[in-house]
């Protein structure tokens, strides 16, 4: 039991630690109870909150929650207290005492109290400057940021479905319906050669690299795990660049600028 009281009284004060929201909340509730005359709202927004208020503290009632939700989301129960309705419904109810300017003074002040009531939502605890605002991974970015415009492209499976996020002038040799290919063994089509190729450990160049000229294939990226059967430039390739995770071949009669995209129907 001392187990369950110490999850509850953590998860309840991650919750409300740091500001006066519950204080607000249990103020609220009183006067509610005291003020609203109709029973269903009476209930709704006074007694119920007090009813999960008591079910969420109860050990009976919590540790039987905690065995069917789990210890790690028990702070969930604190969601049916709905502080965003409770509140602002029993400052309505204040707010129909009061009239004239008064009543727009009271409105301000409950604004104000709410305001400096938590903290800002809006603040380095929970925000920070975003670096990336094409919610890409970094590893596709880095990779992006060093292939040109308007080219046509193989890359690692892992790159297939950004690349074209990041610049949709790239076109790919291969594109969501790429994985079909895995698990393929003998075929007579030379895009499916090529695609299973690049998926080894260890690449044939004799292999890949006749194939993906065929493709038109300006550029290609691969891994930086991968080894590699031959010599890149003897088939008409050569390193282009490489980041942390990836390595980037260029065909050699490639010119910067030129336009190497590959249109299909």
């Amino acid at each position: 039991m001392q187990g369950f009281f110490e999850i509850a009284r953590t998860d309840f004060a991650a919750a409300f630690e740091g500001a006066w929201m519950f204080p607000i909340l249990l103020l609220s509730i009183l006067w509610i109870l005291w003020q609203e005359k109709d029973w269903t709202r009476k209930i709704l927004f006074g007694i119920l909150p007090v009813v999960f208020l008591f079910i969420y503290w109860c050990p009976a009632t919590g540790m039987v929650i905690m065995e069917i939700l789990g210890e790690d989301v028990y702070w969930r129960i604190l969601w049916l207290l709905l502080v965003a309705a409770v509140v602002p419904y029993a400052g309505c109810l204040l707010l129909k005492k009061i009239r004239g300017i008064w009543q727009q003074g009271a409105f301000l002040g409950l604004l104000v109290i709410l305001a400096f009531g938590g903290k800002k939502v809006l603040s380095e605890e929970w925000f920070e400057t975003s670096t990336n605002v094409y919610k890409i991974p970094q590893n596709v970015v880095a990779v992006c940021d060093l292939l040109p415009g308007n080219i046509h492209a193989m890359v690692s499976n892992r790159l297939m479905p950004y690349i074209r996020m990041y610049d949709p002038t790239i076109t790919l040799e291969y594109g969501r319906n790429a994985l079909g290919y895995n698990g393929m063994q003998e075929t007579e089509d030379d895009r499916i050669k090529l695609y299973l190729e690049a998926q080894k450990s260890e690449i044939d160049l004799s292999v890949l690299a006749p194939l993906a000229k065929q493709e038109a294939c300006t550029f290609l990226v691969f891994s930086n795990n991968r080894t590699y059967l031959g010599d890149w430039e003897d088939y008409g390739y050569c390193k282009y660049g490489e980041t942390d995770e990836f390595h980037i071949f260029v065909d050699m009669e490639y010119e910067e600028g030129q336009d190497t995209r590959k249109w299909e129907d």
